[in-house]
This record gives C-alpha cells, sequence and structure tokens, in this order.
C-alpha cells in the first residue's frame, strides 16, 4: 500500500457545482487538519507498486469546490487512484456493512466526482447503501478525449466494484448530464462483457447522443441485437431544462425509446415540471423516486 498526506483547509460557504446538480445542504465547519489516506494497490498484477492517485488532479478537485472535498474526507471516504493514476475514485461505505448494495455515479461536464458524493451521500446513509464516484474528467478541457471512454469507466468502475467485494446485480449506476449520455453505452458493455454489476440504471438528463462512437456501435449491433436486454433504467428530467431537446423532456422520452429499442426497460420516467437542468438532486422526492426502484429490484 501507498500513502500520501493531504492538507486541507475548511470552508464556511457552500460552494455549489453547477453540472452536478445541487442539493442544498451544510457540510459543516471543519478545523484545518492534515489527513492520511492509505491508497489501496487496483493495479493487475499484485506485485507491482500501485500508482499514486494524481495530484494535480486533487489539487484541481479541491481548489473547484474546498468544502465539498472536505467533506468527502470527513465522512471516511476513501480516494484510490485509477488503474493508470490518471485519475481517482471516491467511495465510501457504511461502517461495518458487509456486501452493501453501491450507488456507482459519474459527473456531468467539467464537474468533479466530489461533487456527486456530496449529493448522494445523506440517501446512501439513510439507505445503507455504499457509493463508489469516479472522476471521469481529466480536468482539462471539454472534448470528448479529455473524460474517459465508456469501457474506460466501466473498466475503473469495475475494478473499485472487485476491490470492495461488490457484489454482480447489487449496484444502481447513475450518470448526470454528460455522464448520463455516457451511461448507455457503459451499460451496455456491463450487460453483454459482463459480470453484470448494474441492477439498475438512471440517466439523469442526458439522452443517448446518435453519432457518438460507442452508441453507433451499439446502433451496428456490435455489441449484439439487443445489447440493453435485461437492463432496467429509470430516467429524469426538469421541464425547465435550458436544453430540452438533448436534456430536458422531449430529448429524455427520445432516450427511453432508445433504450427499449435495444432490450432495454424504462420502470419509471421522472419529469419534474418544477427543475431546470440538475434539478434531479434538488428534490429528495425524485431522488428517493429513483432508489425505491432500486431497492425494489433488490427486495426481488
Amino acid at each position: 500500500m501507498r500513502q500520501f498526506l493531504l492538507v486541507v483547509a475548511s470552508s464556511a460557504v457552500l460552494l455549489l457545482a453547477g453540472c452536478s446538480g445541487a442539493a442544498e445542504q451544510q457540510a459543516g465547519a471543519a478545523a484545518n487538519v492534515v489527513t492520511t489516506l492509505t491508497v489501496p494497490g487496483v493495479a493487475a498484477d499484485s506485485t507491482a507498486p500501485a500508482p499514486a492517485a494524481d495530484e494535480a488532479l486533487l489539487a484541481q478537485a479541491k481548489a473547484s469546490n474546498p468544502v465539498r472535498y472536505q467533506f468527502a474526507l470527513d465522512a471516511g471516504a476513501a480516494i484510490t487512484p485509477t488503474s493508470d493514476g490518471a485519475s481517482f475514485v471516491v467511495s465510501w461505505f457504511p461502517p461495518g456493512a458487509q456486501a452493501s448494495p453501491v450507488i456507482a455515479t459519474i459527473h456531468g461536464h467539467g464537474s468533479w466526482a466530489f461533487d456527486e458524493f456530496f449529493l448522494w451521500y445523506p440517501f446512501a446513509v439513510e439507505r445503507g447503501y455504499g457509493i463508489v464516484a469516479l472522476q471521469w474528467w481529466d480536468g482539462e478541457g471539454e472534448e470528448t478525449a479529455d473524460y474517459l471512454t465508456p469501457t474506460e469507466v466501466q473498466r475503473e468502475l469495475s475494478l473499485s466494484f472487485e476491490h470492495e467485494g461488490v457484489a454482480p446485480g447489487t449496484v444502481m449506476f447513475h450518470g448526470f448530464s454528460r455522464g448520463a449520455a455516457n451511461s448507455y453505452a457503459v451499460v451496455a458493455r456491463d450487460a453483454t462483457e459482463g459480470p453484470g454489476y448494474y441492477l439498475l440504471a438512471v440517466a439523469n438528463s442526458g439522452k443517448p447522443s446518435q453519432n457518438y462512437p460507442p452508441n453507433v456501435e451499439i446502433q451496428a449491433g456490435l455489441l449484439g441485437q439487443q445489447p440493453l436486454e435485461g437492463t432496467n433504467w429509470v430516467t429524469f428530467c426538469g421541464e425547465r431544462d435550458a436544453n430540452p431537446a438533448r436534456d430536458g423532456c422531449p430529448g429524455m422520452r427520445e432516450a427511453a425509446a432508445w433504450i427499449e429499442r435495444f432490450g432495454g426497460a424504462v420502470l419509471k420516467a421522472i419529469e419534474d415540471p418544477t427543475a431546470d437542468h440538475g434539478g434531479f438532486h434538488k428534490s429528495a422526492a425524485n431522488v428517493n423516486a429513483a432508489l425505491d426502484v432500486f431497492a425494489g429490484l433488490l427486495a426481488r
């Protein structure tokens, strides 16, 4: 194992990241503290040293929202490097829980895993679920190359699940905005190539782009004729979304039809008449509606 020190300072102002939705919750004040994080190895070769998470990217994440960064540390979240050390995963599991269900999440454009962790944390605590939030943006730009591909997202999440002993069929996968637009190909990879971690997927305000190469592969039948067969979905949209055709309710209705075209089942379509982009986490009713579907599937 490798250890590194992170020096973090408290902030009295709650900063809200616009690309991850916004939940009005105070993280609480914290004194300046030096925190030691133990980063477990995730390399395929157990004899090889584990890479350290990219410290520049971590520093950028901290600077973007110090309160949410500190919130994760205070909650006891682990910050684990991705397999190449270029990024990181923020994960948390209920103390003493064995093989708890998991919320796996990827953020929206130009955002951070700490935002998703912050927004999901109170709901995970209440339900007794773990959280695995992947930093899939490299912090530099907004081109496709600045984000992990769906195959890479699935690889890094699977490594985290394997390390934590998460069982297939016990994970709810969530993607917001750009993360939602990529969720379809992530889930298709999991469904067709295994091991079938995702019991439910939540596509939050982002339809599948028809010309995105991973979706082109799906449409061309390269993952089979029904690559989403057996997958379960919840879609979310806000009727006040600034991009209705892409992220709002017209777009997410198209997303539901696309999911069903390739064999998936949309179990619930949440349409919030008062919500804008990012409105999913602004209403506990929206989040709990999705989690209730997940709980129902787990109960089976």
